[in-house]
């Protein structure tokens, strides 16, 4: 395991209640070894027993070459009940495959792969399916694409055509259907390949998404799958002539595009005088809203929260609002009110509360690179540190205004596995939830901060921070790490009902941690 050499320090400011009692339980599994020293968590879901059904990747380093995904079920008590493992193998023919996706239906998991097949000059979308209770792997082909309209870099690399090449995989809401996305080499027209299927595989949607327009020229948002599984919604940045004219603001525009079995249709909405990075979209049963941070100078800097709602089926555009961020959130950052825009904001995740509200959660994440020279001459060599530090939350009400925003200031930073730092945040109920490592205990500081600090994963905490319906911290330590035989990866934790699941490791060694909320 690599070292990760990491100063962590959090200084919230806020009225709080100081080591509150948050209630929560744990429940470990027993010690366990892999043959292969990294694995993470791509899927976990309830047996309907009290039990959990986990799927781990894993991947072997630069000695033990191998992939592949272990499968196990566990009782209430993480009591291991069965377990098998995939290897995935690769024949002459079937090259540069991989696994995109992990979906079930029932007791019967499906691995969504896409295969090169040099034979046949294509590639192959398949599902191997298998019940969990049998693990007899079969496999049925979803779809194929001639290798010469796929733009091949989006699996070895950058594409020497735009930057949002890529095959992309999304789920549901309710995980009952799932889309499948691949750019198509097209220079002169953006043109993607989109196919959608319900979780018992079959096709629901085959379209080829067209945009008359030079393919850097149109940036791939994300695309989103309705809750009943009948519709796509893709998101593109659109660079046009039009846009590149006006004077104030992002010389852009978005577009938003569903896509049903009848077609597809579109709608056009820019920022204004605002610049917005970038927006993600949310489908709601009766509304669909695009989110994002928005800024008054530039892409890259962030001033607050952009907010569009529009009609799910007609995309008539209801509401619009740019919301600064709050004085409260300002001060959490700065100690004081300070007329200053945010920068390296990187998207982390959207959870709904109960009643519709969407939490809009963000990290500070940046790359630092430091060039050493020889001590004996002859040149030097570059390393690169990888930041994690403030962590940015905010609420927004069914009307698009903010209801609190936060700001966790926090200083991590890794030279290679990011596994240890970072977070994982969940909802239960109307309370938003942060699971952290940090090093030492608690500080208690001067003006109602506090401070958390870390050195190494040899010394990791395991830490949550609520906020409340009002927007008001509180914090627990919630596992000590003297008690504790492996640290656990929390920027990987896997959320299912009202428990989060990380896996800790320490070499070859695994344990996995059931947090009940």
């Amino acid at each position: 395991m690599k070292k990760i050499i990491t100063i962590l320090y959090i200084c919230l400011s806020f009225t709080m209640f100081y080591a509150q009692e948050i209630p929560n339980s744990i429940i470990k599994s027993d010690v366990f070894k892999d043959e292969y020293k990294h694995s993470y968590i791509s899927l976990v879901e309830d047996d309907g027993n009290g039990g959990v059904f986990i799927v781990r990747s894993y991947a072997g380093g630069i000695f033990s070459s191998g992939a592949g995904y272990y499968f196990e079920h566990y009782d209430s008590n993480l009591k291991l009940i069965k377990e098998y493992e995939y290897e995935m193998k690769r024949s002459d023919v079937e090259k540069y495959g991989t696994i995109i996706g992990v979906i079930m239906n029932g007791t019967e998991v499906n691995l969504i792969d896409i295969v090169y097949n040099s034979n046949e000059k294509a590639f192959v979308c398949s599902a191997l399916s298998s019940s969990i209770n049998e693990f007899n792997f079969s496999k049925k082909e979803l779809f194929r694409i001639a290798s010469e309209d796929v733009v091949k870099s989006q699996w070895f690399g950058t594409s020497q055509f735009d930057s949002d090449s890529g095959t992309n995989f999304i789920m549901n809401e309710d995980k009952t259907a799932f889309a499948i996305t691949i750019d198509i080499k097209n220079k002169d027209v953006e043109t993607h390949k989109v196919y959608l299927f319900d979780n018992k595989l079959n096709k629901r949607i085959d379209h080829q998404f067209k945009r008359d327009i030079k393919d850097k020229k149109f940036k791939y948002e994300n695309i989103d799958v309705s809750k009943d599984g009948n519709n796509l919604y893709l998101l593109g940045k659109v660079f046009t002539e039009e846009k590149k004219k006006k004077k104030e603001g992002g010389k852009y525009q978005y577009e938003l595009t569903r896509i049903s079995k009848e077609g597809q249709a579109t709608q056009v909405f820019d920022t204004d005088e605002h610049f917005s990075g970038s927006l993600k979209t949310i489908v709601f049963e009766d509304k669909l809203t695009c989110i994002g941070f928005y800024s008054d100078k530039k892409d890259y800097r962030y001033k607050g929260i952009s907010y569009f709602e529009l009609d799910p089926i007609t995309l008539a555009i209801r509401k619009s609002k740019f919301n600064p961020f709050t004085e409260q959130f300002i001060i959490d950052k700065y100690g004081k009110s300070k007329d200053k825009e945010l920068k390296n904001l990187s998207f982390r995740g959207v959870l709904i509360t109960e009643h519709n509200e969407i939490v809009f959660n963000a990290e500070e994440y940046y790359i630092t690179s430091h060039y050493h020279m020889n001590p004996n001459g002859g040149g030097g060599y570059w390393t690169y540190v990888y930041h994690y530090d403030d962590i940015v939350s905010a609420k927004i009400a069914n009307d698009g205004s903010i209801i609190w925003a936060r700001n966790i200031n926090k200083r991590q930073s890794t030279g290679g596995d990011d596994s240890y730092i970072s977070y994982t945040s969940t909802i239960k109920g109307n309370d938003t939830y942060f699971f952290i490592n940090t090093g030492e205990k608690v500080k208690k500081l001067s003006n109602d901060r506090i401070q958390f600090g870390q050195t190494s994963t040899k010394k990791s905490n395991l830490n949550v921070i609520r906020i409340t319906p009002d927007g008001n911290f509180d914090f627990q330590e919630i596992l000590d790490d003297k008690d504790n035989e492996v640290p656990f990866m929390v920027s990987n934790g896997a959320i299912s009902k009202n428990s989060i699941f990380f896996i800790g490791r320490k070499g070859k060694k695994k344990q996995l941690l059931k947090v009940i909320l």
